[in-house]
């Protein structure tokens, strides 16, 4: 079945800028970090007419980790799986291969983005197939953290707030950039006309009544530079816009498609830092979009099978 082009951005950008963000959970909460100790590699494919599409997850344990090429613990590669996973020395390991394999590009967005239960079905085959594999239904629970990215998610407890606003801002900022490199003609025509510049986001940590911080604050970065782009983390020296959360309810309200951002500066659950409102007004308008392209169409998504 022929993917509308728009489906196989949406998908491409799942894989470049999504996956990459379970990194998140796997590092900062103990229980994913204890179910991944063991090595174990993922790989999805989408079936398509024209478009076939494929990454694959690496996921090694702290020795082999620094024994190999990659040097991480968890990695996210764009196209078909090797077979093996290439050690420093030239040797090679061959972990256990969990294989999440949809017959289509719009199955597997059904899974990520479908807007009814039924539409989530294409994940039933890859997970039946592959039900006897350890890492299988760790990998599934894992990649159900990416839900709370969503706009009816509203966590009331810290932990799930900050992991909400860190999962959220490492997300858009990768798919922003993901987005630039596959061509989106928004991103792309913005991008080409921006000299060397960083957006960034800052939000406070999150402290407990006595004053004392539970979570540590969170920063995501994207650059921008003669039609080229990169997502980052960490603080910028000289961020040419920079949007500044107290805290991660603040950043929350920001979040939430259903509030205005003017209104939320305005409410100072916001504050813009550096050139003037209007990048930052442009900025998040195509922020939004892309967002758009992410989540369901019930939320004001773009729907899947839709050719824009």
């Amino acid at each position: 079945m022929k993917a509308t082009a728009q489906d196989v951005l949406t998908a491409k950008i799942y894989f470049m800028a999504a996956f990459p963000a379970l990194r998140i959970p796997l590092e900062e909460d103990a229980s994913f970090a204890k179910k991944f100790e063991k090595v174990d590699d993922v790989e999805f494919r989408a079936a398509d007419d024209e478009n076939p599409l494929a990454c694959y997850m690496v996921f090694l344990t702290q020795e082999n980790a620094d024994k190999s090429v990659q040097g991480k613990r968890f990695k996210v590669y764009q196209g078909e799986y090797p077979g093996n996973v290439e050690m420093a020395d030239g040797t090679t390991i061959q972990p256990q291969l969990v294989k999440m394999y949809f017959k289509s590009i719009q199955s597997l967005l059904g899974v990520f983005k479908g807007d009814k239960v039924t539409d989530m079905l294409g994940i039933m085959s890859p997970l039946l197939k592959n039900i006897t594999k350890g890492a299988t239904l760790k990998f599934l629970f894992l990649m159900l953290t990416l839900t709370k990215t969503m706009p009816n998610y509203n966590p009331e407890d810290d932990w799930n707030k900050y992991l909400k606003v860190k999962l959220s801002l490492s997300l858009i900022t990768r798919a922003l950039s993901s987005a630039n490199k596959l061509g989106w003609p928004t991103m792309a025509d913005w991008t080409i006309k921006q000299p060397d510049r960083t957006y960034q986001f800052v939000v406070g940590a999150t402290v407990d009544a006595d004053g004392n911080e539970k979570f540590p604050g969170i920063t995501a970065n994207l650059r921008v530079k003669n039609g080229k782009s990169k997502a980052t983390s960490g603080l910028a020296k000289y961020p040419f816009v920079l949007f500044k959360f107290p805290n991660p309810d603040g950043c929350l309200k920001v979040l939430d498609p259903k509030n205005d951002f003017v209104a939320n500066v305005e409410n100072g659950y916001v504050e813009i830092v550096g050139a003037g409102d209007s990048y930052a007004v442009q900025f998040n308008t195509i922020m939004t979009q892309c967002q758009n392209m992410l989540i369901p169409a019930k939320f004001g998504g773009v729907p899947i099978g839709f050719e824009g």
